[in-house]
């Protein structure tokens, strides 16, 4: 008889270094983030708003503000990377997932990297966080509505197993597994190698003060 795997839990706050020597100080979101969101914001480009928004808004509102950083880590999860050499800064990153009103064991997921930290593995980093909590909060599924210009993300995607199960207006929907551990990463394309090889590295973080 096999018996069901138990998702790795992170610590309450955690140091993962990322690519070219970066260290992150890693954590769930919480409300008083909501300035780093704002000034967050303000440096994301045109095209990382269109990425990630749909859309080209000037700024957040309050409402936007509280809704993001206002979650309770089971229904509404967020983590979030901050660079330690400037802890006063706006962060590196922030991935969610909702979860669906009408279907408990799936959830909507979104990434954000800003600019300056494109490309040095914090989208994964936080994608995997989500991966390792979703499983814990009973959640067996994730859904990513991403521009259709974004191949790059789509690609990534589709190489740990997504499959589009809808396109309209230029967005694609794509639906994935929920992963509790590294070895149930699809390992045939480098970038889902190297997913995998982040949750491995997350099963033996340790907490650090936040």
């Amino acid at each position: 008889m096999s018996s069901k795997r138990v998702s790795t839990t992170l610590p309450a706050a955690f140091e993962f270094e990322l690519a070219g020597g970066l260290r992150a100080l890693v954590r769930p979101i919480r409300p008083t983030d909501a300035p780093r969101f704002e000034r967050g914001y303000a440096q994301l480009s045109k095209a990382s708003r269109h990425t990630r928004f749909f859309g080209q808004m000037s700024a957040l509102s309050q409402t936007q503000l509280k809704f993001l950083t206002a979650v309770d880590h089971v229904d509404h999860a967020a983590w979030g990377a901050l660079n330690l050499a400037q802890p006063s800064a706006p962060g590196i990153g922030v991935a969610r997932y909702i979860r669906q009103a009408h279907t408990a064991s799936a959830a909507e997921v979104a990434v954000t990297v800003l600019d300056a930290y494109q490309h040095r593995g914090a989208g994964m980093l936080l994608h995997a966080c989500l991966h390792l909590t979703a499983a814990r909060c009973g959640i067996s599924q994730f859904e990513y509505d991403v521009s259709q210009d974004n191949a790059r993300f789509i690609e990534h995607l589709r190489a740990l197993g997504a499959e589009q199960i809808d396109l309209a207006e230029h967005i694609v929907r794509l639906r994935m597994p929920v992963y509790s551990a590294s070895d149930e990463v699809p390992q045939a394309q480098p970038s889902a190698r190297h997913f995998a090889a982040i949750m491995l590295r997350l099963a033996s973080v340790t907490e650090v003060a936040a």
